[in-house]
C-alpha cells in the first residue's frame, strides 16, 4: 500500500511539473522593441516603435540575420535584446543575460538579430560567435575580428536566461537542470546540426 502512495505522489509531481512548462508559439510576441530579457520573458515589448531593416537582395523572405532601423528617426537599432518584426521574433546576444558558463562569447557582429527558428518549451536562434580572447588576440595582430562559428542557443523561461550550446557535455548539463535525459557524447564535439535536431526534439509538446 505504502509503495502505492509513493509511486502515486511520484506520477502527481511529475504531472504538476510538467503542466509548469511554458510553450511558446511563433507569434506570440507582440511586434515591437524588447530591451531586457525581463521584457522578453513577460512577452511585453519596451517600446512599440516602428521598425524595419535593410535587404540587399530581392527576396520577400523574412532574412535569417539583420540591422533593424527606427522608421522615424532611421537610426540604428542597437541595445535592445530582440524586436518583434510581423510575426517573427529576432534576438542579439548579450552576454549579460548569458548562463554564467556562457560569458566568454560574443556576437560576430555587435547589433545583428537573428530569426527564432523554433518555438516550444525554448526558444532557438543561432548566431555566428567568437571567444573574447580570440577576437581580442586577432584585432591585436591587426587581423580582422571574424564572424565566428555558428552556435544554437535558446531563451530558457524556466531558468530567466540565455543558453549556448557549445559542446556535448555542455548539452548534458543543459539536459540534466531541466529534468532531461542526457545524450550519450561519442565525442566532445556536438555540430549545428545535432543541436536543431535536438531542440526539434525538445520543442514537441
Amino acid at each position: 500500500m505504502k509503495k502505492h502512495i509513493l509511486l502515486a505522489l511520484y506520477f502527481l509531481f511529475q504531472f504538476s511539473y510538467s503542466q509548469e512548462i511554458k510553450y511558446v508559439k511563433k507569434g506570440d510576441f507582440p511586434d515591437g522593441v524588447y530591451m531586457t530579457l525581463e521584457d522578453v520573458l513577460n512577452m511585453k515589448p519596451s517600446s512599440n516603435e516602428e521598425v524595419y531593416f535593410k535587404n540587399n537582395t530581392d527576396s520577400l523572405k523574412m532574412p535569417e540575420k539583420a540591422f533593424f532601423y527606427f522608421k522615424d528617426s532611421n537610426k540604428k537599432v542597437n541595445y535592445p535584446l530582440g524586436v518583434s518584426y510581423k510575426g517573427e521574433m529576432y534576438f542579439q546576444t548579450y552576454r549579460k543575460w548569458t548562463n554564467r558558463k556562457d560569458r566568454g562569447y560574443e556576437p560576430g557582429q555587435y547589433s545583428r538579430f537573428c530569426r527564432a527558428t523554433s518555438y516550444g518549451r525554448f526558444v532557438y536562434f543561432e548566431e555566428d560567435l567568437i571567444g573574447t580572447w580570440t577576437r581580442a588576440l586577432r584585432y591585436n595582430v591587426m587581423l580582422d575580428g571574424g564572424d565566428g562559428k555558428a552556435r544554437g542557443m535558446v531563451i530558457d523561461f524556466e531558468k530567466k536566461e540565455m543558453n549556448i550550446f557549445r559542446d556535448c557535455e555542455d548539452v548534458n548539463v543543459f539536459l540534466k537542470e531541466h529534468n532531461i535525459k542526457e545524450l550519450e557524447c561519442l565525442s566532445k564535439s556536438f555540430s549545428i546540426e545535432e543541436t536543431r535536431q535536438l531542440i526539434e526534439e525538445l520543442n514537441k509538446k
